[in-house]
């Protein structure tokens, strides 16, 4: 149980005087306001109703501090601990102290500082100054009220942004998730050791989790436990504050994606009825941010509305620029695509903490592993994203995912692991990886988060492997990092010689159904792909004087075979032609399309024009347009269907080869390279 200093001055004083002692006291030993000691025993009540412990103030007499001769004891004995040590750390105790100032409604002074974390008054005012300069970012200022104190002005968005950031540093996976899985209705009065834990009420916590376990809990399978500490974070701190009558009061100018916000909503009516209290839209919208820094969504796919179109570009630039430095064919890899563009979707979306807590040293051990691999990352990320500054812990999951493609080597194997993983999706795929390629014995390696634990069991695998300790974990399991250095390899191989799996009966029937349903599924595809390239043209038309009139001159031509309502696709076309910069950088042309219930059939052909129009490429840089390439596709449009106009359009940007084969090759070598991508995307399926 956590106790912050001050805390701590009151209890041992109020078990020193167990007759009482007076608020007048209090004040002149603390050097505090009576509006802190009430809010210091307020805080103090709830902390200690779990130990049967009491503080009253009897009319006319101080406060007092009641309870079994044994549970006082029990107290005490907490009070012993030495946790003030934790706050010689300079970052720690800088984010304790945004912290205090941040909550706190009253102004703090200097002394009372120096007294809760056990410094000086010296050390006090250097923290305040390195605080002072790093609050710019967030729109915040350190005001000192000449008699008054210190304290933090600034909006509630800011401030709450501020907060929940440093709360989540300041706490491991594994703490936050084993005190979460702790909290019941039963016993909400418990409260962290964790100083930043702390600071969030486990009523609120747990309501937190209650909400994400009852909205569309498939929406978070692809989260990462960091992710999903962060979004729970900042929904108990917000219902914390919203409890108190902090709410947001001003919008964020930028509007948040549409799914965000249904997501939002979803969350906030459950809120509302928790806490009984009207939501604003500006809660709504402010939440709605806080979900776009997490992977929640499904992989995005180009005929999706809400499909950032410039952000695959710069995914896939990087790819390039990162394989070209490196020699290594890193755009082949269709699955570092995929998940690098959901991580820089989300990544982009966070926001930096002003203080930086210390780096992670699993990153770092995967950044020195792979060195050629992080250089090149952390210079071309500059490259394609030169507005946005990368924290350490972006740098490395970045390259976590460039060194998943290089480990990524399917061989065979016959035992059964499970991986405990609390730095993400990401380091767990590597130490897969490296499992699958070194230790032939194994079979099948389950990734599991931290937070997944209670509902695993565990006597299904042969072996249990965790890239963090475990107290209180009754199995045998080995912590190891996620590169599996030698002398880890050489312990694991030696443990998997004294395994023996038990023996798998497969049922031949279920092989062979699965079976049928392959053929048909490749039927399909190959159906659709023929269909494709008999459709494909490229022809040469004379343009109008617009690039709208011009695509719905293209559009008509289709009516009856491709389209059943031209003036529907048209409008369909140009609205995304609108919304996002569709141009390729360095190009002649730009890849229009649409996916709507008028067209029966995709499609896709090229249009050559006899003279160009001015547009914006991906790159926000003008291009002269010659070409135009279109890609229509049926809403709903089937899996098999999806795969194969997928490679059509990441297929452009690929490579520097395919860009140019689009850009100025011909019907026969446009269809061979269509031939190619359709024949590769049956064979991996």
């Amino acid at each position: 149980m956590y106790f912050s200093v001050r805390e701590k001055k009151i209890l041992a004083l109020l078990l020193e005087y167990p007759n009482g002692v007076a608020l007048a006291d209090l004040q002149d030993l603390l050097q505090v306001s009576k509006r802190t000691i009430y809010r210091e025993v307020a805080s103090l009540e709830k902390t200690i109703k779990s130990l049967d412990v009491q503080i009253i103030k009897p009319r006319g007499a101080g406060y007092r501090i009641v309870g079994d001769s044994q549970d006082l004891a029990k107290l005490a004995e907490q009070l012993d601990g030495d946790e003030n040590e934790w706050f010689t750390d300079n970052v720690i105790r800088q984010s304790a102290i945004v912290c205090s100032l941040l909550l706190n409604d009253e102004e703090e002074t200097i002394e009372g500082l120096s007294y809760d974390f056990a410094v000086s008054t010296t050390t006090i005012t250097t923290d305040l100054q390195t605080i002072e300069a790093s609050l710019v970012s967030y729109q915040l200022d350190l005001a000192r009220l000449k008699g008054r104190g210190i304290s933090i002005v600034g909006r509630e968005n800011e401030r709450r942004q501020l907060l929940s950031n440093l709360i989540f540093n300041g706490i491991s996976e594994y703490d936050f998730f084993n005190f979460l899985d702790q909290l019941t209705l039963e016993n909400l009065q418990q409260v962290s050791d964790n100083y930043f834990l702390s600071l969030l009420s486990s009523e609120s916590l747990f309501q937190a989790k209650k909400i994400f376990g009852e909205v569309n809990a498939s929406l978070f399978d692809r989260v990462t436990d960091n992710q999903m500490q962060r979004i729970l974070i900042i929904l108990a701190l917000s219902i914390d504050r919203m409890k108190t009558g902090h709410m947001i009061e001003s919008d964020i100018q930028e509007n948040p994606k549409p799914e965000s916000m249904q997501l939002a909503s979803q969350v906030m009516v459950k809120v509302a009825t928790l806490i009984k209290q009207s939501i604003t839209n500006q809660e709504v919208r402010f939440f709605a941010h806080q979900l776009e820094g997490v992977n929640y969504k499904k992989p995005q796919n180009i005929f999706i509305d809400s499909f950032d179109v410039e952000l695959s570009y710069k995914t896939r630039e990087l790819i390039r620029l990162v394989s070209e430095a490196t020699s290594y064919d890193f755009y082949k890899d269709e699955q570092l695509f995929t998940d690098l563009l959901a991580h820089m979707t989300a990544a982009l979306k966070r926001s930096l903490t002003v203080i930086q807590g210390s780096n992670n040293p699993i990153l770092q051990k995967v950044m020195d592993k792979y060195q050629k691999v992080t250089a090149s990352v952390v210079e071309n990320l500059a490259v394609v994203f030169p507005d946005h500054a990368f924290t350490f812990d972006e740098l490395g999951y970045v390259v976590i995912h460039f060194a998943t493609s290089l480990e990524r080597y399917p061989t065979s194997k016959n035992l059964s692991t499970l991986v405990l993983c609390s730095s993400g999706i990401g380091t767990a795929r590597i130490l897969e990886s490296r499992l699958n390629k070194y230790i032939p014995e194994i079979e099948t390696v389950q990734a599991a988060k931290i937070s997944e634990m209670n509902h695993l069991n565990f006597h299904d695998y042969d072996m249990i492997l965790s890239t963090v300790f475990l107290p209180g974990f009754e199995l045998p399991y080995k912590v190891i990092s996620p590169l599996l250095l030698d002398d880890e390899l050489r312990e694991i191989k030696e443990y998997v010689r004294g395994i023996q799996p038990e023996a798998v009966n497969l049922n031949p029937t279920d092989l062979i159904l699965e079976g049928s349903e392959t053929f048909d599924e490749i039927y399909e595809t190959m159906r659709i792909a023929n269909n494709l390239l008999r459709a494909f043209d490229l022809k040469k038309i004379k343009a109008k004087e617009t690039i709208e009139e011009t695509l719905a001159e293209i559009i008509e031509s289709l009516t009856g075979t491709i389209v059943s309502d031209a003036n529907i696709v048209t409008d369909l076309v140009i609205q995304r032609y609108l919304v996002a910069p569709i141009g390729i950088p360095k190009t002649n042309f730009a890849l229009f399309h649409t996916a709507a219930p008028e067209i029966k059939e995709p499609f896709f052909t090229i249009y050559d024009l006899d003279h160009s129009f001015l547009i914006q490429g991906m790159d926000k840089k003008s291009i002269e347009l010659t070409r135009i390439l279109l890609l229509l596709a049926p809403d709903p449009m089937p899996e098999s269907q999806s795969s194969l106009l997928g490679k059509i359009s990441s297929s452009i940007i690929e490579s520097d080869l395919n860009t140019e084969i689009y850009k100025f090759g011909n019907k026969e070598i446009i269809y061979q390279l269509l031939s190619s991508l359709f024949v590769k995307e049956i064979r991996e399926n």
